[in-house]
This record gives C-alpha cells, sequence and structure tokens, in this order.
C-alpha cells in the first residue's frame, strides 16, 4: 500500500510539474504574442509578424518550442534542488544550548553560537527517485531505404555528421544535395565541407524555411544569424547548392540565392550530411562536379547502395545509451564508442573554502575496456572526472564547459582488474594544501593540486561501449 501511495504521489507531483511549465510557457508566448501585436503600425514589423508567427498565437513553432526547453529546464532544475532539500534535512541538525541562572535570582536564556554544520549525503538508489536524473534512451542512426540515406538522431541539443571518403578539391566546383524532411523538431541541417572534426564549413537550413551559413575553426564558432526565410511552401523536400570559384561560394536553397562570401580559411577533405537535434532527415542524393573539368568527384542518388556505399558513407553506425535506477542500483548501459556521458546531481550551498569527499561503489558488469567513474563540477563550470577501466588503470582529468581537456594525469595502474563484476569504491578527497587525493578501494593512487575554490553539482560518467553499475553515491563536508 505504501508503494501505490508513494507512486500516486510521484505521479501527481509530475503532473503539477508538467501544469507549471505549461502555464508559464502559455504566460511568456501570449506575452511576446502582445508584444509584437503592440508595433502592428510599423509595415515592415508587421509584414515579418505574418510570416513569423503561427496560427493559433501568432508566434512561430520554433519560437514556442525553444521557450518550451527553457521553461522545462528551469522547472527541472528547481524540483531537483527541492528534492535534494527535502532528502537532506533528515541530516542536518542544529544545536542550540540553552544556559539557565541559579534558582532564586533569575533565569536567563543565552543562545550559544551553533558549531558549523558539514553537510552530507548519500544517494543508494533505494528510493524511487533518485538526484541523478533517469535518461530516456538516446539514439542515433544512418540506413540507406528507398533510395535514401535515412540520418536518425533523437538526442535534444546535439548536432552529428557523417562524410564521404576523402576527396582532393578542385580549385572551381558545384556541390548539389538533395534532402527530405522527415520528422521531429525544426532544427538545422544539411551539408559539411570539412578538414578535420575541429575544422569545417557548415551549410543548412530548417524545416521552417531558415537558412545558416557557418564556420568552426578550432575553438572559434562564427554562425551568422537566421534573421530571414529562404521559402514558405510546406514541401519536405529541398535542394541545396554550393557554386564555388577562385576560393568563393555562392549558397543556394531551391534555386534562391542564400549568400555569398569567402570560403574557411581551411582546406577542405571531405563533404558530409549533418543533423542536430531530434529529427529525421533523408538524403535523396549528392554530387559535387569538377566546373573546370566537367567531372564528377561524387555523383550518389543512394538507389543501388553496395557494400562500398555503405563503407563510403558510413553508413549503418549508430549508438544509444540509457540511464535507469533498478533494483537500487544506477545503470548506465552506454553503446557510444569514442565518447562519454554523463548525469549529474545539483549539491545545496556549500562554504567556500570547504574539505571534501566524494565517493561511489561502482561495478564493470559487460562491453570494453573504456573509463567510467565518478565527477564534480566546480562553480564556473569546470568538470573533474576521477575514472578507471575495467584494466585496473585509473586517470584525472579537467574538463571545460565544451568538454575539451584542460589537464589529464598519466593513466594509472592500481593492481585492481576486473575479471568479471568486481566492485570498486572510487572516492575523491579535497584535502589541505590545496590538493586533490583519489582513492581505489582505500589505495591512493593519484594526488593532484586544486585549481577551484567550490564544486556545485556530482555526477557519474561512463565512456565507449560498456555497461556500469552505480551504488552509494556519497558527498561529505569534512
Amino acid at each position: 500500500m505504501a508503494n501505490q501511495n508513494n507512486s500516486k504521489k510521484n505521479r501527481q507531483e509530475q503532473e503539477e510539474l508538467e501544469q507549471r511549465i505549461l502555464e508559464r510557457l502559455k504566460q511568456q508566448v501570449f506575452d511576446k504574442d502582445e508584444e509584437l501585436k503592440n508595433h502592428q503600425n510599423d509595415q515592415s514589423v508587421r509584414e515579418a509578424t505574418k510570416e513569423a508567427l503561427a496560427d493559433m498565437t501568432s508566434l512561430e513553432k520554433e519560437d514556442v518550442d525553444q521557450l518550451y526547453q527553457r521553461i522545462k529546464r528551469e522547472e527541472h532544475e528547481k524540483v531537483a534542488r527541492e528534492r535534494l532539500s527535502k532528502k537532506t534535512k533528515k541530516n542536518i541538525l542544529y544545536f542550540i544550548l540553552f544556559a539557565f541562572g541559579l534558582i532564586g535570582t533569575s533565569i536567563a536564556y543565552y543562545f550559544l553560537a551553533p558549531e558549523p554544520v558539514l553537510f552530507s549525503y548519500t544517494e543508494d538508489f533505494e528510493a524511487e527517485s533518485s538526484i541523478f536524473i533517469d535518461e530516456e534512451s538516446y539514439k542515433y542512426k544512418k540506413t540507406i531505404e528507398n533510395g535514401e540515406l535515412i540520418y536518425e538522431s533523437n538526442i535534444d541539443e546535439w548536432c552529428y555528421w557523417n562524410s564521404s571518403p576523402t576527396i582532393k578539391f578542385p580549385k572551381n566546383y558545384t556541390i548539389i544535395a538533395k534532402s527530405n524532411w522527415k520528422t521531429g523538431s525544426y532544427a538545422m541541417y544539411g551539408l559539411n565541407l570539412i578538414n578535420n572534426n575541429e575544422n569545417y564549413m557548415i551549410f543548412s537550413l530548417n524545416k521552417e524555411g531558415k537558412s545558416n551559413i557557418s564556420v568552426r575553426h578550432y575553438d572559434k564558432y562564427t554562425d551568422n544569424d537566421w534573421d530571414y526565410k529562404i521559402f514558405t511552401d510546406k514541401s519536405n523536400t529541398h535542394t541545396q547548392r554550393i557554386e564555388v570559384k577562385n576560393g568563393l561560394y555562392e549558397y543556394y536553397v531551391d534555386d534562391k540565392f542564400v549568400r555569398k562570401g569567402n570560403l574557411a580559411p581551411f582546406d577542405f577533405n571531405y563533404v558530409g550530411f549533418r543533423l542536430c537535434d531530434h529529427q529525421t532527415i533523408g538524403f535523396e542524393e549528392i554530387s559535387m562536379k569538377n566546373n573546370d573539368t566537367g567531372e564528377y568527384l561524387i555523383q550518389e542518388s543512394f538507389e543501388n547502395p553496395t557494400s562500398q556505399t555503405l563503407t563510403d558513407w558510413d553508413v549503418e553506425s549508430k549508438f544509444s545509451y540509457t540511464f535507469e535506477q533498478k533494483e537500487g542500483k544506477f545503470i548506465m548501459n552506454h553503446n557510444d564508442e569514442g565518447y562519454c556521458h554523463r548525469t549529474e546531481a545539483f549539491l545545496p550551498t556549500i562554504r567556500q573554502d570547504e574539505k571534501w569527499e566524494l565517493s561511489t561503489d561502482v561495478t564493470w558488469k559487460e562491453g570494453e575496456q573504456a573509463d567510467f567513474g565518478i565527477l564534480f563540477i566546480s562553480d564556473d563550470g569546470e568538470i573533474g572526472e576521477f575514472m578507471i577501466s575495467s584494466a585496473g588503470k585509473a586517470v584525472f582529468k579537467l574538463v571545460d564547459q565544451n568538454f575539451k581537456i584542460n589537464h589529464e594525469s598519466n593513466y594509472i595502474p592500481t593492481g585492481f582488474v576486473s575479471k568479471g563484476k568486481e566492485t570498486y569504491q572510487l572516492t575523491i578527497k579535497s584535502v589541505e594544501d590545496n590538493k586533490l587525493e583519489f582513492y581505489v578501494n582505500d589505495r591512493k593512487v593519484l594526488t593532484e593540486k586544486k585549481s577551484f575554490s567550490k564544486i556545485e553539482k556530482i555526477g557519474l560518467i561512463t565512456c565507449g561501449e560498456q555497461i556500469v553499475e552505480f551504488d552509494n553515491v556519497k558527498y561529505e563536508e569534512k
């Protein structure tokens, strides 16, 4: 009966949360709608408004989606903090001492200053809900079906691409790609001209009819505004064309001119398809023609794919990952070779100069010998990751908000090798002299200088293709 009551209560809380999100969304949508209508006397704004707003509220669906996602994130973070606060109240004790005077004179009450309260929290995953978020099953895949390269992702706010075989780009060329938007969000998709993973040029459009050109050059990202529409029809099929001559480009969508300019300041080696967020795109054909010789360097319709086609276009690659709380454990089932994913939880406000200890029990279940472990996130967004592999080697990394590694220790053999289902205890200790100490099963394996003053989140991390089980995540101030 208790479990039924808890389940009913959780469902009721979830319904109340969704209702708050929708109420805030409606309020902000209609506020923005009213603001736009107040400018109807301006002819240019009126025309832009007619084009941009949806039927019901005068707002584009893209704007409503963005408002919804922002409000949803705010509400979920609020709930996470409230849930953590409720769970930790039982661990906080305030000692108020009273002194009584001698009977016969007077009775005086004195409040003695309380001792500093040290925060402690343990997540054992036994309750129905956890401070760590159970992620939905994220998936990404490419297949060839009915003459299209079907590119699919359900990972919000992430972008993915594949690429052609290596190409020697001529001086003057034309690239044409035909795509068919299938389902999902109205996020960007289109073509990549690629040097490597850190240097590429993106020619994008979206289902709303807007287009964009952007360049990533190492850590610098230049993104032109999505401030105009290229098409307003309801068709899902569109053709992109890039005309290049002597280092200059002209970009067209459905034979309508979009923009011209200089190519990115680096050489290209590949052409690729790209999509972002939660959507499915069918790429029907792509070609690349040397305008000086008339030779086609690429001419692919995906009508009769061969094994070479599958290899060349990196088809049949996919990944997924699922985080779930199950039978008193937190399971991270990760199938994304070469990448890492994290789940995070807020800590309450803590002292600026605290000493603390963060630990977890972790069991490697199956898969490759990739890294997994525990992490903290500082007040400036820097991520500290202490990880081990089933081969028994430990490492500490500092990663910035864009997941660029700023510091990485050597991989240290710990002597603990998982031959199948062994459980490690990983511990990070913040001690005096601005040091961090790292332990595996109470054996100190690393010492690092601490380069931050405060942490705001703790989390778990899994990399590569493996299944890892976590339990007893504990944070203590010392």
